[in-house]
């Protein structure tokens, strides 16, 4: 709209008499424009004398619109050049860029192909070693089992003597308590023993219960009459100390039978019914009826001597 206002107004001044002059142009023109401009400076000097038409304003604004097309021709050019240049050198940064990222990449790639490799291999070896670590924790028990059952029958004829105070054995202790359980006991004859000493330790201080006697007698079946008259001659005085004979256990056995203590204090009060504990930790009950049971777990033995009270409790009832 300003554009045709423009050329009214030029194309009033031209019928004014008033030259026509040309649209302002920068400082900086292009030399399209400078001819441009020439030719419309040319095309102005000969409308001094035509007369304004139609004809002539349409040819006036084409020769702009050529004008301000080549202007803007040349500018996107230039323009298009600048971009490509740029776009090349951001793709070249680009490319330079991405070949690293991707050489890190493969090496990464690599360095995870190992760790799985190594761990698939330390997974088989663990698998492996579950394996060897269970067989040999098997051998392991057995062998431990074994060594304890030989440990035991070491000590098959074996007796201790609790409460002797020290240093009561004089010079020959075999021969002293062997003259001793013969004098407790009302033994016919003396019985022979293989070795007798203490355990070891340090000597208690005064006051400190004595350490206890272990005694080896020869043959099995005097070690079981020992034991026997010892139940039967209880309670054991000695200068008015009490002394106490049991058999020879290891440690592990010895804790397995402590824990029946409370089941035997419980069948004490079972009318009618007997009971043993047997080597290694197994309680035996024989009930009124002939009826036998055994038990190696001591909670078991337990429940079932607690039952046994109740049902006495109730048919007394």
């Amino acid at each position: 709209m300003g554009d045709k206002e423009s050329v009214r107004t030029r194309g009033k001044r031209k019928t004014a008499g008033i030259n026509v002059v040309g649209p302002d142009v920068s400082p900086a023109r292009s030399p399209e424009l400078e001819r441009s401009g020439s030719r419309s400076e040319t095309d102005d000097s000969d409308a001094h004398d035509t007369p304004l038409t139609e004809a002539t304003l349409i040819k006036a604004l084409e020769s702009l619109k050529r004008d301000i097309c080549e202007t803007l021709d040349s500018k996107i050019d230039t323009v298009a050049l600048s971009l490509r240049s740029e776009i090349s050198s951001v793709k070249a940064e680009f490319k330079g860029t991405i070949q690293s990222l991707q050489a890190t990449v493969n090496a990464q790639g690599a360095t995870i192909t190992d760790l799985e490799l190594s761990a698939t291999t330390c997974s088989d070896d663990v698998s492996s070693l579950k394996t060897s670590l269970a067989a040999l924790k098997g051998e392991v028990m057995h062998l431990q089992a074994k060594c304890e059952d030989l440990e035991g029958r070491s000590r098959r004829n074996n007796i201790r003597l609790i409460g002797l105070p020290e240093e009561q054995e004089t010079s020959n202790p075999r021969e002293f308590v062997s003259k001793l359980l013969q004098d407790l006991l009302k033994l016919d004859d003396a019985p022979l023993l293989d070795r007798v000493h203490r355990s070891l330790g340090e000597k208690p201080k005064p006051g400190v219960p004595p350490r206890p006697l272990i005694i080896r007698v020869h043959f099995f079946h005097l070690k079981e009459q020992i034991l026997r008259c010892a139940g039967t001659n209880a309670p054991l005085l000695y200068q008015g100390k009490r002394l106490s004979i049991f058999p020879d256990f290891t440690s592990a056995v010895a804790k397995k039978r402590s824990q029946f203590t409370t089941a035997k204090r419980l069948l004490r009060s079972c009318a009618g019914v007997k009971y043993g504990l047997f080597y290694p930790a197994e309680l035996r009950i024989t009930l009124p009826d002939g009826v036998v049971r055994k038990f190696s777990d001591p909670k078991a033995a337990t429940d079932f001597i607690d039952k046994i009270l109740g049902d006495a409790s109730a048919l007394s009832d």
